[in-house]
């Protein structure tokens, strides 16, 4: 899987880790706040292909798309994001969520080959989300999430700044994630290679 790769670009959710039931005990934490919960995941589902150019502008058409038909405002939204749901998340993946052994196999055997890492992910808190995995982040060469470069999965243009940004061939990199409407995507749209995680 790794001959000729010299850049492996890996997810995080349900990717590095088993997410399997997460999205119902985020439910279940969260059912005070059932509007604000639905409407980021229906927000998030709307704009994989929506590019912006910046994070500030990505966040601010976020949280204005989470208000829109709803009682709360933009600024709501963005404060219980930031302080309710990503810290729930985070909370939840320590407590409940374990390593998938493949994908810490793969891991492995790029430190071993000295094959550069990036962590690409959809969400933010990337960091945070290792922490409570206890997985060490400096073996990582970069952390980054869809958000900070302006656009979702599988962007063309989000893709090819982690490239960029990592200083890769799209020929010699691998792109490793468990959806391939996403990262598969993703890879597919920089003519790089993909390994699915199931």
């Amino acid at each position: 899987m790794l001959k000729g790769v010299e850049t492996v670009i890996l997810d995080l959710d349900g990717t590095l880790y088993d997410k399997r039931g997460l999205a119902a005990r985020m439910v279940s934490h969260l059912w005070w706040c059932l509007p604000l919960l639905a409407a980021e995941r229906s927000v998030r589902r709307n704009m994989h292909y929506v590019q912006f150019a910046s994070e500030e502008e990505f966040f601010e058409c976020f949280f204005r798309q989470m208000a829109r038909g709803h009682l709360f405002g933009p600024k709501t939204a963005e404060r219980w994001y930031h302080r309710v749901y990503m810290p729930t998340m985070v909370r939840l993946i320590g407590r409940t969520c374990r390593m998938r052994p493949e994908t810490m196999a793969i891991i492995a055997a790029c430190k071993e080959a000295g094959i550069k890492m990036a962590i690409y992910s959809d969400y933010g808190c990337v960091a945070e989300k290792l922490n409570v995995l206890n997985v060490d982040s400096q073996q990582f060469d970069l952390l980054i999430s869809a958000p900070q470069l302006g656009a979702l999965k599988p962007a063309e243009c989000s893709a090819r700044q982690v490239l960029e940004l990592m200083n890769a061939d799209p020929k010699t990199t691998l792109f490793v994630g468990d959806r391939e409407d996403t990262d598969g995507a993703s890879a597919k749209a920089v003519g790089a290679r993909f390994y699915l995680i199931r």
